[in-house]
């Protein structure tokens, strides 16, 4: 005979409670590593010109990249079907981006263009199989703004002077900044009507030869070209960045306090009785980029001169201030002031001329490379 202690007999029934409730647990259903994930690999049509009338939305036999950023190393490419879905097996749970970025040759024309998109989700056991990447089409090729670093870093002193505007050459030709106009602009009621700040490069429009940009480079203009990490008074902000090498400065010589890093050129303020630098603001704005042979501003910027606008905001709801004419959209949804966030296109030079699709916001800035290509 199995004899019990007595001080165990009041635990008996717990201990059978714990033991039946182990053998009612279910076994997971599908096993790590089994997992699927079907793509349909969508155009967005809208983004097409006239050039591309009649364009079919499926396109098949493009290459879809899809990144696992939970295992290193965790990467698979694979190619369209003629029906635009491209199918991923064998998948690990986590967070995963799927991708497109190619030249296509749309109508079996010889020259491409540049095609991009990404899809972000993850996988778990309960998660979709089915789902679409929506891929659009850039436009022209030209001097960009790729990048907008607006939102000064983590600080309680209220630091904002680490901005800088950063453009980007996607033409296959050099172009040259002599003489253009960086502009800061106000609610917009017809074309660019409403300057608000304008400062320009030195050298003559379109004729001049003296400060080329080659294709593929990146201009940084730094509000300040200094080192923004240590600040005036010996504070530190270990998460704005240094600007000492950035490749313009803007400068107001109206304004006395105005920092001038003697090593790297000026763009100079033009604006008579502005007495400012070039300072953007954290949650809303308007920049724009021209070709410098419309420089007076009372009257607005001649829209055949433009090369260039972006409107941001952090609002989802922001009533836009310009026409859809000069840009269709906004960037900048979600940016929070004082984060160190900063807004980029997502792929470099990458344009459809609205720049809600255009745009990605980052968590931190990028200055003078590309987020996707550090």
């Amino acid at each position: 005979m199995v004899k019990v202690c007595k001080k165990l007999l009041p635990l008996i029934p717990f201990m059978i409670f714990l033991i039946s409730c182990m053998e009612v647990d279910e076994k997971p259903s599908i096993y790590e590593g089994t997992q699927e994930k079907h793509l349909f690999v969508y155009l967005d049509t809208t983004s097409l010109g006239k050039f591309f009338a009649g364009q079919s939305a499926i396109l098949s036999g493009i290459p879809v990249d899809l990144i696992n950023f939970d295992y290193v190393g965790f990467n698979q490419t694979k190619y369209t079907n003629d029906s635009g879905w491209v199918f991923f097996d064998s998948l690990l749970n986590g967070y995963y981006i799927a991708s497109v970025g190619i030249d296509y040759p749309f109508n079996n024309d010889l020259d491409t263009t540049r095609v991009t998109g990404q899809r972000e989700f993850y996988i778990y056991q309960d998660t979709p199989i089915k789902d679409t990447l929506t891929v659009r089409v850039s436009g022209n090729p030209g001097l960009k703004i790729n990048e907008i670093y607006y939102a000064g870093p983590p600080n309680n002193i209220f630091y904002f002077y680490d901005q800088y505007i950063e453009l980007y050459n996607a033409s296959p030709d050099t172009v040259y900044l002599d003489g253009m106009i960086v502009c800061r602009m106000g609610p917009c009621t017809i074309g660019a009507d409403n300057v608000t700040y304008i400062f320009q490069f030195p050298g003559e429009p379109i004729t001049g030869r003296e400060y080329p940009v080659e294709p593929g480079q990146f201009v940084v203009l730094a509000q300040d070209a200094v080192n923004h990490v240590i600040i005036q008074g010996g504070n530190t902000l270990v998460n704005s960045i240094d600007l000492t090498h950035a490749d313009w400065e803007f400068v107001n010589p109206q304004d006395y306090a105005d920092t001038d890093n003697p090593n790297v050129p000026n763009i100079v303020d033009i604006q008579e009785g502005h007495r400012g630098d070039f300072m953007i603001s954290l949650g809303s704005d308007i920049i724009l980029i021209a070709d410098g042979t419309d420089s007076y501003y009372p009257d607005g910027i001649d829209i055949e001169t433009i090369i260039d606008v972006v409107e941001y905001s952090s609002i989802s709801t922001h009533i836009k201030d310009i026409t859809e004419e000069l840009d269709a959209g906004w960037a900048g949804v979600g940016v929070i002031r004082y984060s160190g966030q900063s807004i980029e296109r997502i792929e470099p030079g990458f344009d459809t001329d609205n720049s809600t699709i255009d745009f990605v916001k980052l968590d931190a800035p990028t200055p003078g490379y590309h987020h996707g290509h550090e």
